[in-house]
């Protein structure tokens, strides 16, 4: 009998708007230093929430993200959401459906609403992406379980 998985569903910004600089409305420009730091309790991976609706008034949704070397995200897909991955350094895989395509600076992958995928860093290299999502409030479903945030100091 195959094994089913579980699917968890976790709702995007809300815990981010907490974390971002840059309060209010209107144009802004700030240095990635002075953004507080998440990671993941699933994995390990480190984002910096740089633009949400808290401090543009936007509904886009746009971190960088770093993957530890030989790691990856859960599987998993977006609701109410499409977004794309711009690679800034390193190696690695991205998984879309059934397909796997090669990552490395300068890549771009773009995920439709509902395709489930999943990053993964090379052995020897640590993956870092600009990933813009087009709503910040939406639906990522793991296939697994879920994937929460925390304050980096608070490790």
């Amino acid at each position: 009998m195959a094994e089913q998985k579980t699917r968890e569903i976790a709702h995007e910004g809300l815990a981010d708007a907490e974390r971002v600089v840059g309060r209010g409305p209107g144009s802004k420009v700030f240095h990635l230093e002075d953004v507080p730091e998440l990671s993941s309790v699933h994995d390990g991976r480190r984002k910096r929430v740089l633009l949400n609706s808290t401090n543009t008034g936007s509904e886009l949704l746009v971190d960088v993200v770093t993957v530890a070397p030989g790691s990856s995200s859960p599987v998993h897909s977006h609701r109410g959401t499409e977004h794309f991955f711009y690679v800034l350094a390193g190696r690695g895989r991205i998984r879309i459906g059934d397909q796997e395509f090669p990552l490395r600076a300068g890549s771009v992958a773009w995920v439709a609403e509902g395709d489930t995928h999943q990053l993964l860093a090379d052995p020897d290299s640590e993956l870092t992406f600009l990933e813009y999502f087009s709503r910040g409030r939406h639906e990522t479903v793991f296939l697994g379980p879920a994937c929460t945030w925390r304050p980096e100091e608070a490790r």
